[in-house]
């Protein structure tokens, strides 16, 4: 009897200290294109009552008023005891860190966050992306061990209806894709269909692996003595240039290829009336441009280089950082990392993922698990009332194996092929590599650089400038002159 009026006197002292203790206050900055109102979303309610830690919301969707709050943080006006889906960029995070508008959590996070330092531990590379240079870490970020990515699909059901083979080399897909854009082949009568659906260089850069060429943002790439190098320079590129020119002489790429925007593609996104036009595309996830009936005709198309190895290149990485401060007005940092921490786990994160079972999910017998979405209630509703992963990074991890496990034949279609290409894909140059100075100077070189290499390939695939060796060369000494050799040698043995 005495263990049992302990034990109720302990809950009423807890009950006491969590009524009396002040809520941490919560800001962030929300880009969810539909209406999210943070005080309003179960989310913070629920967090709370896995962690007994209760907050205060508040989400800025303006991004000058977000913006504004920075700058008015680091000249010492400090407003709020957490920064969450915090969208920082590593320049401000340092900014903040070194006005004191933020502190540093390097010394905190393995004494108050057992789930973030488990992480930690299994990806110590992790540790080193969070890390600044000083050694002090700034902000917290989202980790995906099982990150998504994206792939360049083909129209398998168009193969079928022509009598084609899965390409495998690019003279079978340049056949491939010619056939498609000749016939009727989504049967509306109209001649609408594109061999490549590629909008823009940044797009068409990623048949570079069926070069044997892994580039990244940088326009570089490892040589074959695995040394950085710069991609442009490369035999193999200009092969790649005139690939494309050969398609836009053929038609296989749409005549405004260069200058469309996928704007217009978004719009149809989910109609499932929109007829399909496209016999090869790129997305990570294909239902974000088309009839989301027609995503399963498409399969993930990962050719071989030369060399007979396939390659691909790794498009997000396993962490985003600049997602959760800790600022300097938090009376209680450890409380608010103990808080954050729950989303290292899978618990804490499907809250924010997919919300509570049997109220917004349901999980069949064998695993599997589908959103609640009858009566009044619909996705949209859930992603502004229930979610909060929509719109700007969260911090803590994307958990995967329960995401994985949704009871969706698109979905399930979608994981498998990112899985293919993640088993083959590539880093060229890792996140934050460089001093703060040399990424400044890289940052300062790339935007000019990939202006010139983006409007050279425009215009020597339609022909504006003719793809011969004075003018390839000719080029090649522009990117020189605008800082080439300077950029690659910045990442010389990272």
């Amino acid at each position: 009897m005495n263990k049992k009026i302990t034990a109720a006197l302990l809950c009423v002292a807890l009950c006491l200290c969590a009524l009396s203790a002040q809520a941490l206050t919560v800001t962030g900055r929300e880009t969810e294109t539909l209406e999210r109102i943070w005080a309003a979303n179960k989310f913070f309610a629920r967090m709370e009552a896995l962690t007994g830690i209760a907050v205060e919301p508040a989400g800025v969707t303006q991004e000058e008023e977000y913006a504004e709050m920075l700058d008015q943080m680091m000249k010492g006006d400090v407003r709020t005891d957490v920064l969450f889906k915090a969208d920082l960029s590593r320049e401000q995070e340092t900014a903040l860190l070194e006005s004191g508008a933020i502190i540093d959590l390097s010394a905190m996070i393995d004494a108050h966050m057992p789930n973030l330092s488990a992480l930690l531990a299994k990806h110590p590379e992790w540790r080193d992306v969070i890390t600044l240079e000083d050694g002090r870490i700034a902000t917290l970020p989202l980790l995906n061990e099982k990150e998504r990515q994206a792939c360049l699909w083909i129209n398998s059901a168009w193969l079928e209806k022509l009598g084609m083979a899965m390409p495998a080399n690019l003279a079978q897909l340049t056949d491939a894709l010619l056939a498609m854009q000749d016939g009727d082949l989504n049967g509306n009568g109209k001649a609408d269909e594109i061999g490549a659906e590629l909008i823009g260089v940044y797009e068409m850069r990623w048949l570079l692996p069926y070069f044997g060429v892994v580039a990244d943002d940088y326009h570089l790439a490892r040589g074959a003595d695995g040394q950085i190098v710069f991609a442009p320079e490369l035999p193999v590129y200009r092969e790649f240039v005139a690939l494309l020119k050969d398609w836009h002489d053929r038609g296989v790429l749409a005549d405004d290829a260069f200058t469309r925007v996928h704007a217009s593609v978004l719009l149809n996104a989910g109609d499932e009336e929109q007829p399909v036009t496209s016999g090869m595309l790129l997305a990570v996830t294909p239902y974000t441009q088309m009839n989301p009936k027609a995503v399963t005709d498409y399969e993930p198309l990962l050719l071989a280089g030369p060399d007979g190895v396939t390659r691909w290149r790794d498009l997000l990485g396993g962490v985003w950082t600049g997602c959760f401060a800790v600022t300097s007005r938090c009376e209680d940092p450890a409380q608010a990392l103990r808080w954050v921490d729950a989303l290292y786990a899978e618990e804490g994160a499907i809250l924010g993922y997919a919300g509570v079972e049997g109220e917004d999910y349901t999980v069949s017998d064998a695993g599997a698990w589908t959103f609640n979405v009858e009566g009044n209630s619909d996705i949209n509703a859930l992603r502004s009332e229930v979610f909060m992963y929509t719109g700007t990074a969260m911090p803590g991890i994307y958990p995967a194996d329960f995401i994985h496990r949704v009871d969706s034949e698109l979905d399930r279609h979608v994981f498998e092929a990112s899985e293919k290409a993640r088993a083959v894909s590539e880093r060229v140059t890792q996140a934050y590599c460089l001093s703060a100075k040399d990424q400044a100077r890289a940052n300062e070189l790339v935007a000019e650089i990939g202006r010139i290499v983006d409007e050279g390939i425009a215009r020597f695939a339609t022909g504006e400038i003719e793809l011969s060796d004075e003018n390839y060369d000719a080029w090649l000494a522009q990117l020189k002159e605008a800082g080439s050799e300077e950029l690659t040698t910045l990442f010389k043995g990272k």
